[in-house]
């Protein structure tokens, strides 16, 4: 189910900024017919998100097809009487989860908040893009509970609405359910929409320091609304200048200059306007200033240079056959739906190629060009590394004098309340084997109406194969095996891929290392082919090394300002500590200074020898076609090399006590936290109760922990638990979460007392069903989209199992009985032995670990990645000094902007999570 209400921060009136996103954590506080929003869905296994664009507000429900009487009750139910249920208790509570989020994403997150007011900035005021999507701390502190509730009676409407449901449905029943519930919601007055303003191009200008690992230019334009017939050119000129492999930028700056490690470019289109983008990131040593005129030059180029209609063909299939993909999944092809229904008027558009795209000519696409992206037209975000100066006003003041909604209130509405039906079983498709002449192995499963063929070759050895200062080896090698082969560099060889509609990448864990492919079935042999070359003669350019080492070493830099991230290392190692001639559990500078190209050459062909290779395949067709075309590839393939041995991956070491850690990091507004104690590996016994304990603790929002430190408290966006893995024995069992630095103490607190619990307020039998509903939903599932079912291959594959098994440990899950997971939750209650990781600033936080007893802290010194200190977002939410944020791994953007600012924690859904081990 994908319900989009209309409404979302273009609609937003003076003084109002960030209302659409505050409301939509609000829909989730709950009515007197459904109080626990989350729970409900839990109870079913569903999973539940939501989200907020300038555009519209995007409820969704991905569950079975079973429950959809329930969702369509409860949906509706909050669609009539939501508003009237919010107290100013709900309000308070929902204004400090969303303080806590844009501390999260916004305020501590590298750059975000210098790419959020370049990319409101494109739009000059009064547009109504020009407000960020996450709002202003000052307009979230004035919401009062009348405003909010007019919010609701001015915008939650059924007339002001899209539903759109995609599965197995009977439809006349399906009708007649929806008339129940959405139909008994009176329609309200008609919204209108803005007008779409005149273009306007903003030619501004922002440098701003922060914690980035190295400088990062951004070059923008507005451009037009989404419905344009502009559209489709200008997604082809993006793919044309931005490809990240052999895009005309990458080929400039990264190949031909090297003055940058990256260059990437992007269309998004608007219901009132759209914004064309390119950003590369520095070269080390590389001035922002150097960079920022290499790239105006480049682009002058790009818009002189004649487009090849190779090229631009290429381009066409590429974003035909992504957004083809992109709809596989149910779940995501009712969002693709009720975004094409809402923002271009046709539902219908959704199920064809965009014929702007799909026809799009060479000329059309120059004329495009050369007509909206006028250079001298730019807009400029130079991010640098450095201390912050300050904060852009539109996160921090008001954006106006606010006045009064006037939409009525709205009479309470009896939505009756539909109970799920008997949940449907499913099965996987049956496993096939062949094996080809040279001996090695094919694992085969057909899905007949699959999109693609995907193919992995999978090696014997992984992370824990390497010796002692080489960490990384492995992955560095594969992904060098991507980055050219036989007779074509690596843009030839990225382009030969995409000019089939394929895709060659490789996936290294701690196992096994895999050089993967994804093709068309029509395209089975020439795929094949390409992934040959990457397996069998892979090039190891020394230009390609040179950038994949660069790009290595700016995450590495980048990741240090992330703070979860921090602890969540430091405990690893903590845990795992390291082991003479073993590889350690984590990257560092020093074993990647030492990597050479020709280690790198070496340990690639070592690794991937028949002796030590598999293959693994998921398709349309059966075994014996793609056995075929393997042989053709691989069967005169021969070595006498056994290939890497495989190392299983340690245990974790909990000495006796309690060890409290504090990594330093001054100036920071929050506190990441980490607890874990042990628990039982993937293959001991209670392993499945162990995971119903973990889910109950913190696997989403109706969990113990979440309840009261996010839902009662607010002192987080989000707490997670889970089991560590892939350790087959000697697990531990973790909750992690990052709370505003005040609320360090009482945060560890409330999550010592959610262990405590597991003794004095025994497991109640919804929880355990909450555990077994998730595993009914992630079996039937299972072979939903042949992406989907790959993924769940190749990720057993790496952690020593087979699809087989771990379908069999998730059934083993839907069978839990409420004795044996409260006997598992009492042997998991104690935190003697356990270890709690605080990362965070010592002179805040030092007084209230004391004040709840922890005496004996032991402050870790951060490694020589890290040992520089972070100013952050203090004066602007509760502190008193300002600086940099946490940063993101690879480039300013990557899912941490309020492009579409979510609900829910980046890194997982709201619904509880779904491990199959």
């Amino acid at each position: 189910m994908n319900l989009r209400y209309r409404v979302g921060s273009m609609n937003e009136p003076a003084g109002r900024s960030g209302f659409a996103h505050l409301f939509e954590h609000l829909m989730f506080s709950g009515t007197p017919a459904w109080p626990n929003v989350f729970g409900a869905h839990a109870a079913l296994g569903n999973e539940i998100n939501a989200w907020t664009t300038e555009d519209g507000t995007v409820y969704y429900v991905d569950g079975l097809s079973s429950s959809l009487p329930m969702i369509l009750s409860l949906e509706a139910d909050r669609m009539a009487n939501l508003g009237r249920s919010v107290t100013q208790t709900k309000l308070d509570l929902q204004r400090s989860v969303v303080k806590n989020e844009m501390r999260q994403n916004v305020l501590d997150k590298a750059g975000a908040s210098g790419w959020e007011a370049f990319w409101s900035g494109l739009f000059p005021k009064p547009h109504p893009y020009s407000r960020m999507v996450i709002g202003s701390v000052a307009d979230l502190d004035a919401a009062t509970l009348d405003d909010v509730r007019g919010f609701f009676n001015s915008y939650y409407l059924p007339n002001n609405a899209v539903l759109v449901l995609v599965g197995d449905l009977e439809i006349d029943d399906t009708k007649a359910l929806i008339a129940d519930t959405f139909g008994r919601v009176a329609r309200g007055a008609d919204v209108a929409r803005p007008a779409v303003p005149a273009p306007t191009q903003a030619r501004l200008k922002l440098v701003l320091e922060d914690r980035v690992p190295s400088p990062i230019v951004v070059v923008g334009f507005s451009g037009p609304v989404a419905q344009s017939p502009d559209n489709g050119a200008l997604s082809i000129a993006a793919e044309l200048l931005g490809n990240g492999e052999y895009g005309f930028l990458r080929n400039r700056l990264v190949s031909q200059l090297g003055i940058a490690t990256y260059a990437s470019a992007s269309w998004t289109g608007g219901l009132l306007g759209g914004r064309f983008t390119f950003e590369a990131g520095a070269a080390e040593g590389v001035a922002p200033e150097a960079l920022e005129s290499a790239m105006k030059t480049a682009f002058a180029d790009f818009l002189k240079t004649p487009l090849d209609p190779v090229d631009v063909e290429r381009a066409r299939t590429g974003i035909l056959l992504a957004a083809r993909l992109g709809s596989e999944a149910l779940k995501d092809r009712a969002g693709v739906v009720s975004y094409n229904a809402d923002v271009l008027g046709d539902a219908q558009s959704a199920l064809v190629d965009d014929p702007r795209v799909k026809d799009a000519s060479v000329a059309g696409v120059e004329a495009t060009m050369k007509r909206l992206l006028k250079p001298e037209d730019a807009s400029i975000l130079v991010l640098k590394p450095g201390p912050r100066g300050g904060y852009p006003d539109a996160l921090i003041g008001s954006s106006g004098t606010p006045q009064p909604f006037t939409a009525p209130e709205r009479a309470a509405i009896d939505i009756p309340k539909h109970a799920a039906g008997q949940a449907p079983s499913a099965t996987l498709p049956a496993m096939e084997t062949a094996t080809l002449s040279n001996g090695i192995k094919l694992v085969h499963y057909t899905m007949p109406e699959a999109p693609m063929v995907y193919v992995a070759a999978s090696a014997a050895g992984g992370w824990n194969s390497v010796p002692e200062g080489k960490e990384g080896l492995l992955e560095l090698a594969a992904s060098m095996a991507t980055r050219g082969a036989a007779d074509r560099g690596s843009a030839d060889f990225a382009k030969a891929a995409s000019d089939i509609g394929a895709g060659v990448g490789h996936q290294a864990g701690t196992l096994t290392t895999m050089m993967t492919l994804g093709v068309p079935p029509e395209k089975l042999d020439q795929g094949i082919g390409l992934l040959a070359d990457a397996v069998l003669k892979p090039r190891f350019d020394k230009t390609e090394w040179t950038v994949l080492m660069a790009q290595t070493v700016d995450w590495l830099n980048g990741r240090e300002a992330d703070l979860p991230g921090v602890a969540g290392r430091m405990a690893k190692a903590t845990l795992i500590p390291q082991v003479p001639g073993k590889a350690a559990v984590d990257w560092s500078a020093k074993a990647l200074a030492s990597i050479s190209l020709d280690e790198a050459r070496d340990a690639f062909k070592a690794e991937f020898t028949p002796k030590a290779v598999t293959f693994y395949s998921v398709g349309p067709m059966p075994v014996a076609t793609v056995a075929a075309s393997l042989e053709k590839a691989f069967g005169a393939w021969t070595s006498d090399t056994a290939g890497y041995a495989v190392e299983p991956s340690p245990a974790a070491h909990f000495n006796g006590g309690q060890k409290v850690l504090l990594v330093p990091e001054p100036g920071a507004s929050q506190s990441a936290l980490f607890v874990a104690r042990p628990a039982p590996g993937t293959d001991e016994s209670e392993r499945a109760e162990s995971t119903a304990v973990s889910n109950l603790l913190g696997a989403d929002f109706s969990s113990r922990l979440n309840s009261v430190i996010r839902e009662e408290k607010g002192y987080s966006y989000g707490v997670s638990s889970y089991l560590m893995r892939p350790m087959k024995a000697g697990s531990g069992l973790v909750v992690a979460t990052t709370v505003e630095r005040a609320n360090t103490g009482p945060a560890i607190t409330e999550i010592l007392k959610g262990f405590a619990g597991l003794t004095t307020l025994p497991v109640a039998q919804d929880e355990v069903d909450r555990t077994v509903t998730v595993y009914r939903r992630a079996l039937a599932g299972s072979a939903e989209t042949s992406a989907g079912l790959f993924s769940s291959l190749i990720g057993a594959v790496g952690s020593g199992s087979t699809l087989e098994d771990q379908q069999t440990r998730m059934a083993a899950r839907t069978k839990l009985t409420l004795d044996a997971v409260q006997k598992q939750a009492l042997a998991l209650a104690s935190l003697d032995p356990s270890l709690i990781v605080v990362a965070g600033d010592p002179d805040v936080v030092m007084s209230q670990l004391a004040a709840i007893g922890f005496k004996d802290v032991e402050i870790v010194k951060r490694d020589e990645v890290g040992e520089e200190t972070a100013m952050r977002a203090l004066d602007l939410l509760g502190g008193n000094r300002q600086a940099p944020l946490s940063a993101s791994p690879w480039r300013v953007g990557d899912g941490g902007t309020t492009r579409a600012v979510h609900s829910c924690t980046g890194d997982r859904d709201c619904g509880a999570q779904i491990h199959a081990d």
